[in-house]
């Protein structure tokens, strides 16, 4: 009887213990990655950041913008292709845990366009909501949406 309830009680203190990896703190990196790929004009490391899901949708300005991750890393290459160095920042990051291995990541961001010299040509605010997904290889953002920020862009 006591090898059983030893046995019993590791079992319960087992389902217990914390998972191999915190969801939360997992997808925030992630999004972490996506911004610093962002900063860094990297744009195979963009296209490695989107699932090549079929659903994969993204909003700006009240409609779908991109269907594909592709065509999302398509309009981030032209931005580079003409001389903007984009540099975001983010704050009032909030991580929804929906399930494991999926979560959504809302922040408020501050994007500026640089010129070669580091010039400021373009800023704007707003708030961003991403879907991730954690796949074999990481994750992934499967959606996104954009909206206007605390100036009203």
């Amino acid at each position: 009887m006591r090898i059983l309830t030893v046995g019993a009680s590791a079992l319960a203190l087992a389902n217990c213990a914390p998972h191999a990896g915190d969801p939360f703190r997992e997808a925030e990196a992630a999004f972490g990655q996506y911004v610093a790929a962002i900063n860094a004009g990297d744009s195979a490391a963009i296209a490695d950041m989107y699932d090549d899901n079929p659903g994969f949708h993204w909003v700006e300005r009240g409609g779908v913008q991109y269907t594909t991750g592709r065509e999302a890393t398509a309009s981030f290459e032209e931005l580079i292709a003409s001389g903007s160095n984009p540099r975001m920042t983010t704050d009032d990051m909030q991580v929804a845990v929906l399930v494991d291995g999926s979560a959504l990541v809302s922040t408020h961001f501050d994007l500026a366009l640089l010129d070669a010299a580091g010039t400021e040509q373009f800023a704007f605010d707003g708030w961003m909501t991403v879907g991730m997904v954690k796949r074999e290889d990481g994750w992934k953002i499967a959606g996104g949406q954009t909206g206007p920020g605390e100036e009203g862009d």
